[in-house]
């Protein structure tokens, strides 16, 4: 170990044992209070040694792992002090302040020697702000003005406003509060961060009347605040490992079945929400093949429940997402790289630990922020396996059940979810572009190093790749035997039962042909093919005024507006436009008659189909936007520069010049925007019951998983299966017609 090293180490043992001394000498109180003058002086110490030049922060910029040990560091800190956290979670804060304040002043030195180093280059050449404005308008024609105030006016009325709604109701002090009453409510008491829970049991063992044993594994309640950032961290480890090594093994090696393995991985892209996670609570079940095996190997059964169930479901729906983004990652490696790094004595895991795992970062980390996003945003699991105790519960339930405005106190949790959030995907995506990752060539993808496992790679292959892929891509496979009835949703006496019935097609021929079930299918088709158009024009219009626009600061808002969407919990939204409709209909009702009626969330004519159209063509835009945009960015623009010189007008050469090029791109986007458009929970569950006539079919879905006089669960499969099938056909399309790549959107 380098010497700076042992010196950052040392400095952080040392605030390590001084925090457990003060735990073990002092009250809660004081102690909780000197621990955080402990993590400060750490902080001020980290400085110091940048400072002194004790610690160079190129250690820090230039290593893998040190960077993320810092920018997770960071985000643990951030959260303890958010939650006002106590004890050994706060010692484990001040044993990282000395590694946070290196990195943190490192960072912000570093960028004021970059920022010198452009000033000086810059010197007398420097454009004054008069000039800088009139290139501005001079690059800014009809139509390029109304592409640029179109995109930013849609974003900014319903995604911008409707968040500034929220932020202002989160402040509104209860009756004798003050106006931070509502976040020390969600942060300081027990309601919602209770570090102290009476239960610290994670699991039960339970002796059954027959004598059978069961192990009941059901998670630690530490409130809604703490779950829900507990099982995000869990969900988002073993999905980036999961992902990680099945697309290591699918991008390096070739094995008899590797298209099979190829097709199996992306089964469990197929999002069919409440179903997948009650057919995972099927497996998981006592009843269920994985009970089998423990009861089997161990003497006693297995099931999980609560907070447990949440963590297993959201680990297959999402390790897929790590599992794209890190293929295509390792895929674009340049192989000269990596064979120059075995040339110099690297081989095995450390060529893997040095040199690809880094290069392939960027889809790494695009994925595993996505997947902490989506798994503290998820109300499917939470649903099912009835976890109340999480923030995305608790929202859920708070307009659910608002008979007026909704209470303050859950737009501050809204508020909170979103802070969590932006700061995660700020954080990795500053870390991502902190680093370089440029090759001096890009063929991996058409000259990949793929070569044969030996015998014991085979045996990992076949016993362990093999397995999770197929464990993985079981609820999918769940869904369609129950929605055949081949596959009991009720276990009988002898377990989960599988059969053929006389009727394969019994329960799909009801959902399309019932009047009172198929109209949440036709509505959600109406409402996404609507969403479709607005957002396909809205990203002609955003995704052509970045690639074009000369103006860099605001090719880059822009750019940020449109793949926001990503990073804000689709809850905080729908929270949001349950304000801001609230808002419309007050200041419109003394203008307009009627707007009570139709604009007020909650009244029994609230056109609730406005808000559908809306919240599904912000929060899917970011899967169109890049699409057009990467079509944008293959059309040079010497092409539509020679047709305006022939007099055609910009309006002319965006839709009569370029979009035919780019036509298979636009298709592409649109297809993926609408199917995720088509199965969107947040604001379909939330806003569907203030008007169940008007709601789409994950508002049945989630009204019905286990009800319908038990038929329930298989209707719902029913209509997973027809989202799998239409699902299915898009990705053919889009991979096989239109040759554009299946895969999540990154950082």
């Amino acid at each position: 170990m380098s010497r700076p090293n042992t010196l950052l180490l040392l400095t952080s043992l040392l605030f390590l044992t001084l925090s457990v001394i003060i735990n073990n000498i002092l009250t809660a109180d004081a102690s909780k209070m000197m621990n955080q003058l402990l993590i400060l002086a750490g902080l001020v110490a980290g400085c110091i040694m940048v400072l002194k030049n004790a610690y160079s922060y190129e250690y820090i910029k230039y290593s893998f792992s040190m960077s993320f040990i810092v920018i997770a560091s960071l985000i643990y800190l951030f959260i303890i002090l958010l939650i006002d956290a106590y004890g050994y979670p706060l010692s484990i804060a001040g044993f990282l302040a000395p590694l946070i304040g290196v990195g943190v002043s490192g960072y912000i030195v570093d960028k004021i020697r970059e920022s010198k180093k452009r000033t000086t280059l810059i010197g007398k050449g420097r454009i004054t702000l008069a000039r800088r404005i009139r290139n501005t308008i001079n690059q800014l024609d009809a139509t390029m003005w109304f592409f640029m105030v179109f995109g930013l006016a849609y974003l900014v009325l319903f995604m911008i406003v409707p968040i500034f709604f929220v932020l202002l109701y989160s402040f509104t002090p209860p009756a004798g509060g003050e106006w931070w009453s509502n976040f020390y409510n969600v942060l300081r008491t027990r309601s919602y961060v209770n570090l102290e829970p009476i239960d610290k049991s994670w699991w039960k063992l339970i002796e059954m009347p027959s004598g059978e044993k069961l192990l009941v594994l059901k998670g630690v309640d530490y409130g809604p605040v703490v779950n829900s950032l507990v099982i995000a961290s869990i969900v988002t480890v073993f999905a980036t490992i999961l992902g990680v090594i099945v697309a290591y093994v699918l991008a390096r090696y070739k094995f008899p079945g590797h298209m099979l393995l190829r097709i199996l991985a992306l089964i469990p892209l197929f999002n069919t929400p409440f179903i997948n996670a009650y057919v995972v609570k099927l497996i998981w079940g006592p009843d269920g093949p994985v009970s089998a095996l423990i009861n089997a190997l161990f003497g006693y059964k297995l099931m999980i429940q609560g907070l447990a169930g949440v963590i297993a479901a959201q680990i297959v729906t999402f390790f897929p997402i790590v599992y794209l983004n890190a293929y295509n990652s390792f895929i674009n490696i340049d192989p000269s790289t990596e064979e120059q790094a075995e040339n110099l004595g690297a081989k095995g895991f450390r060529l893997f630990r040095t040199v690809t795992l880094p290069l392939a970062l960027p889809g790494i980390a695009a994925g595993s922020i996505l997947v902490f996003v989506f798994s503290l945003e998820d109300l499917g699991a939470p649903i099912v396996f009835n976890a109340q105790s999480l923030m995305s519960y608790k929202i859920f339930m708070g307009i659910r059940s608002a008979t007026g405005i909704i209470a303050p106190e859950i737009a501050a949790l809204g508020i909170i979810l979103l802070l969590i959030t932006l700061v995660s995907f700020l954080a990795i995506r500053n870390y991502v572009s902190v680093r370089s990752y440029a090759m001096i060539s890009r063929g991996g993808r058409f000259n990949p190093r793929i070569r044969r496992p030996g015998v014991l790679g085979l045996i990992i292959v076949y016993l362990a790749i093999f397995p999770i892929v197929l464990f993985a891509m079981l609820p999918q496979v769940g869904v369609v035997l129950i929605s055949l009835g081949i596959l009991k949703p009720y276990p009988g006496a002898t377990g989960i039962e599988l059969s053929i019935p006389d009727n394969i097609f019994i329960y799909i021929s009801k959902v399309l042909s019932d009047p009172s079930i198929y109209r949440y299918l036709v509505n959600t088709l109406v409402y996404a093919g609507i969403s479709v158009i607005l957002a396909v024009f809205l990203a002609t219009a955003v995704g052509y005024s970045v690639s074009r626009l000369k103006i860099k600061w605001l090719a880059n808002i822009l750019d940020a507006l449109s793949t926001s969407p990503l990073a804000i919990p689709g809850l905080v939204l729908a929270l949001g436009y349950y304000y801001f409709f609230y808002m419309l209909a007050e200041a419109l009702s003394p203008i307009i008659p009627g707007a009570l009626t139709y604009l007020m969330p909650g009244s029994l004519s609230f056109a609730v189909w406005f808000v559908f159209i809306i919240a599904f063509s912000v929060r899917r835009l970011p899967y169109v936007v890049r699409s057009v945009f990467a079509g944008f960015q293959q059309v040079h623009e010497n092409l539509e520069e020679a047709a305006m010189n022939l007099g055609a007008s910009r309006f002319k050469v965006v839709f009569g010049v370029i979009l035919p090029f780019i036509i298979g791109y636009i298709l592409s986007g649109a297809l993926l925007g609408f199917i995720y458009m088509a199965t969107e929970v947040s604001t379909s569950v939330t806003f569907g019951g203030m008007n169940s006539d008007q709601a789409p079919l994950t508002y049945y879905m989630a009204q019905n998983i286990a009800g319908a006089a038990g038929q329930g669960p298989m209707l719902v499969a029913a209509m997973g299966t027809i989202l799998i099938f239409i699902q299915l056909i898009v990705v053919v399309i889009v991979v096989y017609v239109f040759k554009q790549r299946y895969a999540f959107i990154g950082v």
